[in-house]
């Protein structure tokens, strides 16, 4: 058996044979969890951890995740790093371990006072072949946003209560930011709370104008005339073809039984798109193509203008 100390276990880390200072350090940290093994044996896990994801061994990569857990309270973390790097962990493990880690459950549980202000200050990525380094969020913000992710695919109050306080947070701290804004959207509508929704994405409109925004609003608004559009100005704002398909179709059932020229240009147009990307006609368009059998479609350039005037319409 290697005995060593705890500085050589360091420096076996600092040049990178992780895998050996992880298998010397346990040992020695089961017998022994002074302020150093500890140390030393929280950021050799950490090394560990990170290896694992990249091996996709993710399983194991959660099990060493709740082992950094337990180990946390007894960190001398001083300079708030070791917390830093499991919010940095957490993102990843959101990203990489889906259905294996969940981001509401470990936000739920975060105590929102040691979140230092560098964790909620946004980055600059290096430069790489020659362009410069764009902004990336702060790991606070893409916390909120992993758990934005999973809010959206299980809407049920119970998770959207367990984001509130890193959401009030964010809020706080940038009241305009719209990845937090339209996760409070989210949490409003979840509540029951439609109004309030929609006027979080009111506020947002005035600055933004992605497409998505036009068409969660529209999911929330009632008015089928203002629903319409909403969904032509998502149109008129997603400049990929293949990411309109769902606007598109959403807004041929509202023209269904109002415009059947224009209907039928949305309902080809999307059908057109899947074909492109491989996907075949569900049970709904088919319905939606036998109703419009015969019908001539509207020309790009009247549609053009039915879009100019619902907006004059309804949303000016």
């Amino acid at each position: 058996m290697i005995t060593m100390t705890v500085k050589e276990v360091f420096e076996l880390r600092k040049q990178g044979r992780i895998e050996e200072a992880y298998e010397i350090i346990r040992p020695m940290y089961a017998v022994h969890k002074g302020k150093y093994t500890t140390l030393c044996m929280f950021w050799t896990a950490s090394d560990i951890l990170k290896k694992r994801v990249g091996e996709q061994r993710c399983d194991e990569a959660v099990k060493i995740f709740q082992a950094l857990l337990r180990i946390l309270p007894s960190i001398d973390d001083h300079d708030g790093k070791a917390h830093s790097s499991i919010y940095y962990e957490a993102v990843t493990l959101a990203k990489e371990a889906k259905g294996k880690f969940s981001m509401l459950d470990f936000v739920g549980q975060l105590k929102i006072e040691e979140l230092r202000p560098d964790d909620w200050k946004t980055i600059v990525a290096p430069p790489v072949d020659g362009r410069p380094g764009h902004p990336v969020p702060s790991v606070a913000q893409q916390m909120l946003t992993c758990a934005f992710h999973e809010i959206q695919e299980s809407p049920t109050p119970d998770n959207a209560l367990k984001a509130m306080p890193l959401l009030q947070e964010a809020l706080r701290r940038h009241p305009y930011d719209k990845g937090s804004l339209r996760c409070q959207a989210a949490v409003y509508r979840i509540m029951g709370e439609r109004e309030k929704a929609a006027a979080v994405y009111g506020q947002l409109l005035v600055r933004h104008h992605d497409s998505y925004l036009y068409a969660e609003l529209a999911e929330l608004t009632d008015d089928p005339g203002r629903k319409a559009a909403l969904y032509c100005q998502a149109i008129q704002n997603q400049k990929q073809e293949k990411f309109r398909t769902g606007y598109r179709l959403e807004l041929a059932r509202l023209l269904l039984e109002r415009d059947r020229p224009k209907a039928a240009c949305e309902l080809y147009k999307c059908v057109a798109a899947r074909k492109a990307q491989g996907h075949g006609v569900t049970r709904d368009i088919q319905q939606m193509l036998q109703q419009l059998q015969g019908v001539a479609p509207a020309t790009d350039a009247e549609q053009q203008v039915f879009y100019r005037r619902m907006a004059a319409k309804y949303l000016a």
